[in-house]
């Protein structure tokens, strides 16, 4: 398996037992995000606040619906 990071020149070749590094990597750019937005309805919230829930998903208080970091609807 092979990956390339569309925001900077990360890569990764490997399995799908290593896989955890990519899922690392993205993580970074999260955290220079101060916003992240619900894909359903496009409300914003501050990372700050989603950042201090453990569990990394947050309810949307315009549509009500549950999300994860990136602002899609987490099951």
């Amino acid at each position: 398996m092979k990956y390339q990071c569309k925001t900077c020149n990360f890569h990764w070749e490997g399995t799908s037992q290593t896989f955890d590094e990519v899922r690392d990597h993205e993580k970074t750019h999260l955290k220079n995000k101060t916003t992240v937005r619900c894909k359903v309805c496009n409300a914003s919230k501050s990372m700050i606040d989603v950042e201090h829930n453990s569990d990394e998903k947050w309810e949307c208080q315009n549509c009500g619906n549950i999300l994860d970091m990136q602002g899609l609807i987490s099951s």
